[in-house]
C-alpha cells in the first residue's frame, strides 16, 4: 500500500510543488462566481451579482499568461465596484417598475366606519366589528356605547384607535 501512494508522489510534486499559485487562481475566481450567482438567486435583491461580474473579469485576467496575482484582485475590486455604481441604479429601476405598491388590508381600514360591540371608554378598551372581524379598540377621551358607529382613526399593532364619525362624511 505504501508503494501505491509513493507512485503518486512525483505526479503530485510536479503538479503542486513546482507550479506557482497564480496558475490556479482561475479556479478561485470560478468558484467565487458560482457562489455569488447562487447567493443572488437566493436573495433576488441585486446583492452579489456585482461580485459575480467582478469574478468573471478577474477570471479573464487570470488566464492571461504572466498576469500577476495582485492585478486580478484589483480587477475584481474595481470591476465589482463599477458594476455596482453604474449598472445597479438602472437595473433596480427596471426591476422595480413592475412591483405594485404593497398595501395591507389594515391600511384600507383607516377612515372607515365600524360598529362598537363592547363599550369603549378612555380608561377601558372595547371591541369593534369591521367587516365581520372583531378588533380590540381604544378611544382618546371619548366614550362609545354598544352598537354605535365609530370612525377608525389609526391601527397600532393589533389595536384600533377610534373616534367620532364626522357629520359630513358619507360611506
Amino acid at each position: 500500500m505504501n508503494e501505491a501512494l509513493m507512485s503518486f508522489g512525483p505526479i503530485l510534486e510536479g503538479a503542486v510543488g513546482t507550479a506557482p499559485f497564480e496558475q490556479y487562481m482561475f479556479i478561485v475566481w470560478l468558484v467565487l462566481f458560482v457562489i455569488a450567482v447562487i447567493v443572488e438567486f437566493a436573495t433576488s435583491e441585486l446583492v452579489s451579482v456585482w461580485f459575480a461580474g467582478g469574478a468573471i473579469l478577474a477570471l479573464i485576467v487570470s488566464l492571461i499568461p504572466g498576469a500577476p496575482f495582485w492585478s486580478e484582485i484589483i480587477v475584481f475590486g474595481i470591476g465589482s465596484l463599477l458594476l455596482l455604481l453604474i449598472i445597479r441604479p438602472f437595473a433596480k429601476k427596471r426591476l422595480m417598475k413592475d412591483k405594485p405598491d404593497v398595501r395591507f388590508n389594515v391600511d384600507d381600514m383607516v377612515g372607515k366606519k365600524a360598529t362598537v360591540k363592547k363599550r369603549i371608554t378612555e380608561m377601558e378598551r372595547g371591541e369593534i366589528v369591521y367587516h365581520g372581524v372583531i378588533w380590540t379598540a381604544e378611544s382618546k377621551g371619548e366614550t362609545f356605547e354598544v352598537d354605535s358607529i365609530v370612525m377608525i382613526v389609526e391601527i397600532v399593532g393589533n389595536k384600533v384607535l377610534v373616534g367620532k364619525v364626522p357629520e359630513s362624511k358619507e360611506e
